[in-house]
This record gives C-alpha cells, structure tokens and sequence, in this order.
C-alpha cells in the first residue's frame, strides 16, 4: 500500500522579486506522512524559500513568480494561500521576533489557540503542558522584548507546537539555542515525530544534534536537489569531500581516510575501540600540542570589574562580573540563554551603562556619545542582523558602511565588489538585505563590519546563525586572516565546534556571573554540553583536544597505525 503523501512539489521554480536568479529551480520532491526530513545545502541555496512554499509565504506574502506546481496535506499552495495552510502546517522561522505578536510568554503560546477556536479548557491545558515540556514555566509571565533571543526562539516552537500541526517545519531551530536546550528542543522534536507522528521538515546546520534523527537527507544546491536519501548514504555521498554537511565526527573521520563512516560519537568510540584492538592507540598522559600558538600580547582591549546590569524590570542581568579581553587572543562567552551574554556584550560597548562597577574600552569608558568617535576602532555584529540595516539594496548597505569610514567615489566601489566576492555574496548587490536568508545577512553584517580600516576589535554576537559549514570555515579563515593584521575577536555564541576553533579564551556565564574562564582547551575540554564532538571522542587518548583539524591529524595517524598493525598480525598468521 503506498504512502500517503503530505508534500507534493513538481518541476517547481520561483524568482524573489527582483531576484537575478531563481531561489527555486526545476525543483522536485515528495514528502510522505511520518518521515523526518532534514534539509541542508550551502547558505542560500533555497532551504529557507522552499519552507516558506509550504506554508504559502511564497509566494503569497513574498510576491515574485512562480511556475510549476506544490501542494500541502492536499492543498494546492497557490490556491489555498498561508491562511488556509497555517491549519496543517506549523513553521517555526529563522528569526523567531518575526513570529511574536503577543506581550508575554503565556500570551504567546495560547494566541494560536484562541485564533483557532479551541475551547478554554483545552488552551489552558496546551499552553501548561507546552510550558511545561519547553522549561518556560519560569517566564511565563515575562515580557517578550526582554527575552533572549535562545528564550523567543523556545517561546516560538511552544506556540508551534500547542497547535498540533500535521506537518512541522523548523528552518535552524538550535541557531540561538544553547547546548543544552538545544538538545532538550530536539529530544522533544524527535519525541513528538516519534509518538504522534507528526512529519517534521528541518533545515539545521548544526548537524552533530539532530544528523541521526532523520530519516532522510535532502541536499540542495542552487536551489535544486542535489541529492535525496538515508543519512548513512549522504555520509558515504559526501565523504572527504571539501565543504561536506556532515556532523564534525563524521567529517573529521571522512576526512582522515577511514572507509566506515560513523554518525555518532558512540559509533566512532565502537570503531576506535576496534581499532586499538590492533594496537591503533593508547591513553596518553600529556595534552595534545598540536594545536595553535596563541598571541596573547597584554594589552588590555576591554575589561569588567565588578560589573553589574539590572534591567529597569528588575532583572539582574549581570551580578559582578569580571572580565579581561586581551589584545591578540579572542575570547569567546559562552552559557546557557537567559545567562546575561548579549547584556555584557552591550554593556562592554557603553550601549547600557552599568548599575554598578566599571568598564573600560580601549583604555576608557564607554558610552553612547563615545562610540561613534570609535567607528573605524570597534566593529559590532548584533544577534538580529536585520536592527543593522538602514539601506534599500545590499550595495547601498555596504557603501553607507565606507562613506562613515571616509571612502568616497570609484575607491569605494572597488571595495564592495572586493568584499562581496570575498564573502560569497557576489550577485546579491541589488536584493534589500531583509530579503536575503538569515546566514546571508550574517556574512552582509560581517562583511561591512570588517571594510576598511580594519577594527583593532571585532564584536559578534552569534555570528554562525544561519551558517552551513562551509560558509563558518571561511569565515573562520577570513578572521585568521584579519587576526594577522591586528585584529582580535570578542564572541558570544552557542556554536561549541565554532568557539572550539576561533577561542583562544573561553569564559561560561551562569546566572549572570562568570563561572570559569580560561584556556581554551582547558574550559571546552571533558564537558557533556560544551566539549565539541572531537573532544568527546579523543579526550581520553589526547586531552585537551578540541580542534577539528587536530582530530583529522591524530584519526589519520590512528588509521596508518591501524593497518599497520593489522597486515603484521596477518603475516604473523600466515607464518
């Protein structure tokens, strides 16, 4: 008995209005009850647009044109439009302020509720047992503009997720999510596919949480599929190949030649222990070495002493927090959301001012009539990219950035095409900057921040959001480069694999306090939720090992060894 299918696309293709090319292209795919299919592909190949199909966004509030043709749990896309949809398909957006209406959490969550005619008893029910399963009880009364953007994003699927969609689409639903909530989101997301099955459809860079959760994989590319089956048949698809979207185990394994290719840390641990049965490796009693020289030179950049923030609500965002930013080695904030991050961040800048303690930046006070006097100085990536655009067009953004920093004419052309081409955002001059994907308007804010001159600091705030792994490398590579010519990088992020490979100091905030601070390798070393999966894998042989780069050393060293002593033992047999 075949199927029923909840998501029918045919030779579909949609232009965004005055789009250069088309976001969707001769694009085909079905889409059948219960499966959970994770959709991934480079920053703008198309995931984003092809969610938004499926609740009819596109084309009906996007506009542009379309040809071919979608239905949705039986319904024709064109025809039935978002209202008619909303009732089958629940999205959770990359953004999630786009998504609040309401004043406060518990409003939030039964908004959906009340519009959609459910009696009061069974609200109150679903808006408790959302609460409840999301950990938002604490901020059920809280007002929205206060939470963090982790919090809305939670508060989102909530309201999502109180609706009993038959069909739920999550484009990046970890991007702002620490470790831990992360995993808790997706245990629910997975629990939910599971025991009601309900058809999930995700999009995720972060693929290390939720690869072995789906049950397919579905690869764009230039918003065609490129490829279309089982997560251990998109392993062997990709391979060792440049810029593969695998989970960081299975890359680095790819990557270092070993022909099995695990999707779990648990899987690659089996295959490890296979292999030192060979006599591949042994506990080492030392930190791993191999990883990179750090250009800490004493200068001070920026400093917290006894720092305090209280919100006028009356949150005590930060509670005598000290902290020392280092000329030369980037430091990266870590902690759960909700712990005071972005508050300090701001606070560092002089964009709040203290309640109680000191800051200093460059060797001064902060403050908001200072900052612009520091432009060319100090460079800022907020959490919401869209608060930092002012222009029409994604040139016009760029240009307005050089024409505050002195470019004027031919000079500052040349530059913006330069940086455009650096940033892979060639061929986007012309698209407002509201309409490019979330990792796109990353790459636009980072781009602009780091025109010329080049800032003595760099301040981001999530600036892997919306990334696939291609596009964080060569941002990485892109801020190695920068480090070189003087630059150094203040962070806060929830990506561990991103902070394992940019920190060279790491400090976790907890309940708006600095709970440890430290090396790198030290602080992301031997952790459940903030040890990237190399770590998780290799600390037992080298501790301390927290890089990418490092484990394909160390798992291509293992492998040689490996067969080595494998063709010695068969030798030995055979004698």
């Amino acid at each position: 008995m075949e199927k029923m299918a909840l998501v029918e696309i045919s030779n579909l293709t949609y232009w965004y209005p005055r789009g250069e090319k088309p976001a969707l292209k001769e694009l085909s795919l079905r889409v059948e009850k219960g499966e959970f299919v994770l959709l991934t592909g480079p920053t703008g190949c198309g995931k984003t647009t092809l969610m938004r199909l499926l609740n009819g966004l596109v084309p009906h509030f996007h506009g542009g044109c379309l040809r071919g043709r979608a239905s949705v749990c039986g319904l024709d896309v064109v025809a039935a439009g978002p209202r008619l949809l909303s009732n089958r398909v629940g999205m959770v957006f990359q953004d999630p302020e786009d998504q609040l209406v309401s004043t406060t959490v518990e409003k939030e969550v039964a908004f959906g509720l009340e519009n959609a005619g459910l009696p009061a008893p069974v609200i109150a029910k679903r808006v408790e047992e959302m609460l409840a399963g999301m950990g938002l009880s604490r901020l059920r009364r809280s007002f929205l503009p206060e939470l963090s953007g982790g919090e809305a994003q939670k508060v989102v699927l909530a309201s999502i997720l109180a609706l009993h969609p038959e069909v739920l689409v999550l484009d990046e639903p970890t991007s702002q999510l620490d470790p831990l909530s992360a995993e808790e989101l997706l245990t629910m997301v997975r629990r939910i596919h599971e025991e009601t099955g309900t058809t999930v459809i995700m999009s995720e860079h972060r693929l290390e949480r939720c690869f072995h959760y789906a049950t397919r994989v579905v690869h764009l590319e230039e918003g065609s599929v490129r490829f279309d089956g089982t997560p251990s048949q998109a392993a062997r698809w990709w391979g060792s190949r440049e810029g593969s979207f695998l989970p960081p185990i299975s890359r680095a394994f790819a990557r270092a030649g070993w022909e099995e290719i695990p999707l779990t840390v648990n899987q690659a641990r089996r295959m490890l222990s296979e292999a030192a049965g060979g006599g591949a490796g042994s506990r080492k009693e030392t930190e791993y070495t191999g990883g990179r020289e750090r250009r800490r030179t004493g200068e001070a950049l920026a400093e917290a002493k006894e720092l305090w923030y209280l919100y006028p609500a009356g949150t005590e965002a930060l509670r005598g927090v000290d902290l020392r930013l280092e000329k030369g080695a980037n430091l990266v904030v870590m902690g759960e959301n909700g712990a005071g991050k972005s508050t300090l961040l701001r606070c560092l800048l002089g964009l709040l001012p203290p309640t109680r303690g000191k800051v200093l930046l460059l060797g001064e006070r902060p403050s908001r009539e200072r900052l612009p006097g520091l432009a060319s100085r100090v460079a800022y990536c907020p959490q919401n990219p869209n608060t930092y655009f002012l222009s029409r067009t994604v040139r016009e953004e760029m240009l307005r950035t050089l024409r505050l920093r002195g470019y004027r004419g031919s000079d500052a052309e040349k530059r913006v095409e330069e940086q455009l081409l650096r940033f892979g955002l060639e061929g986007l001059g012309e698209r407002d900057p509201r309409d490019l994907s979330s990792g796109q308007k990353e790459k636009l804010v980072l781009a602009s921040s780091l025109l010329p001159p080049v800032p003595e600091l760099l301040i981001l705030d999530e600036p892997t959001r919306g990334l696939d792994y291609g596009s964080k490398w060569e941002i990485m590579e892109i801020l190695g480069d920068y480090g070189d010519g003087g630059c150094t990088v203040a962070a806060v992020t929830h990506d561990v694999e991103f902070a394992a490979a940019l920190a060279d100091e790491v400090a976790i905030l907890g309940d708006g306090k600095v709970i440890v601070n430290g090396p790198a390798p030290e602080i992301l070393s031997d952790s459940l939720f903030f040890a990237p999966q190399v770590n998780r894998l290799l600390n037992d042989l080298y501790p301390g090992l927290i890089r990418e780069e490092e484990a394909v050393a160390v798992l291509r060293d293992l492998r040689k060894k490996s067969a080595s002593n494998g063709e010695r033992k068969r030798g030995e047999a055979g004698a």
